[in-house]
């Protein structure tokens, strides 16, 4: 299984993104940040990866300042490797 976790320092601008996002007709969830991201509020979007380009453009044409990146989760029974995309 792969998916997207879209990190922000901020969760004003997670819910903003968020929000953003399922406009483009994405659906995403709210999730615990994974331990090997440590840099966030805690929370962050979560995302099929199908949507990296699309959620690649929203967020360059938004002002998300809080913004730390987009990593790929890769899940294989207990092992899970994260990745900095973008």
């Amino acid at each position: 299984m792969k998916y997207l976790i879209i990190a922000f320092k901020s969760r004003n601008d997670l819910q903003s993104f968020a929000r953003t996002i399922r406009l483009y007709g994405i659906n995403v969830s709210i999730v615990n940040t994974p331990r090997s991201v440590s840099v966030s509020c805690g929370l962050s979007a979560r995302a099929e990866y199908r949507y990296l380009n699309t959620i690649k453009t929203a967020l360059t044409q938004t002002d998300l300042t809080s913004f730390i990146g987009i990593y790929a989760v890769t899940r294989n029974g207990v092992y899970e490797q994260v990745e900095k995309i973008f």
